[in-house]
């Protein structure tokens, strides 16, 4: 299947700017770390750097990401957004909502779930994550880097054994390999319609009911581990900032801005 170079996937690509400047790569230390070096010499908002494999690939909490070449998606999107900076930590769980539909509109059968604040699920096992960054250029203001790895053509014996009860791909779901230069494109043009519909916004509130259809976790207790504490509590659903609400065990509620969930 052909490589999801700019070549192969402007035959599906609709976007205005997402994907319309694109760097691929065989290999990366980190398509975020990229994106970033190249955002300071002015590139335009919607540059897209793809990786085929990263050699120090990192998800949430300064985690690596397995990274096998010629078989997922590793890419990164530049964005400069012109929202209040305080709205910066919805942006992962609009990229994660945008990421399913991307996935659904050529594959609608799959039963891809979310998990607070920006995993793909499907069938308790994890696709994908996603990694947002941000700085604030002298002269360029305010840049943020989206980074989106989602497993495609993987087997289970791809995985290392650590990862196989907890990780699957969208060739084990679906039953067959998929396109990853179709699959891209049809990415980023959701990814691309969700952002702007974003911006004209105030908060996540008209995204809610879409987020509570494939919420894996509400109604569920969980156990939210952060630096200071650690939380327990069944969730209740997300606020329009995107913050996790919550029932706590003393019935108290409250409003979880960041963490590690575990069901």
């Amino acid at each position: 299947m052909p490589a999801p170079t700019q070549k192969n996937i402007l035959p599906w690509l609709k976007t205005r700017s997402f994907g319309r400047r694109m760097v691929y790569e065989k290999s990366l230390p980190s398509s975020n770390r990229s994106v970033l070096e190249l955002a300071g010499t002015g590139e335009a908002e919607g540059l897209l750097v793809v990786a085929e494999s990263q050699t120090t690939g990192r998800g949430r909490q300064q985690r690596s990401w397995f990274s096998p070449p010629d078989k997922n998606l590793y890419f990164s999107l530049l964005l400069r957004p012109t929202v209040q900076p305080v709205r910066l930590p919805e942006l992962a769980l609009l990229m994660a909502l945008g990421l399913r539909k991307g996935i659904l509109s050529l594959l609608p059968h799959l039963p891809i779930g979310l998990k607070w604040p920006n995993d793909l699920w499907i069938d308790g096992h994890k696709i994908s994550g996603i990694l947002c960054e941000s700085e604030k250029h002298p002269s360029l203001g305010l840049q943020v880097v989206v980074g989106i790895g989602l497993n495609v053509n993987c087997c289970k014996d791809d995985f290392p054994p650590e990862l196989q009860k907890i990780a699957s791909s969208l060739q084990i779901a679906a039953g067959a390999p998929l396109d990853r230069a179709h699959l891209l494109a049809a990415i980023l043009n959701h990814l691309e319609e969700y952002y702007q519909r974003w911006q004209q916004e105030k908060d996540l509130l008209p995204f809610l009911p879409e987020w509570e259809q494939a919420d894996i976790l509400k109604g569920k207790l969980i156990t939210i581990t952060q630096p200071t504490r650690t939380i327990t509590g069944t969730v209740l659903g997300l606020a329009p900032d995107g913050r996790l609400h919550m029932q706590l065990e003393d019935l108290s509620q409250t409003l979880i801005s960041c963490g590690d969930t575990a069901v």
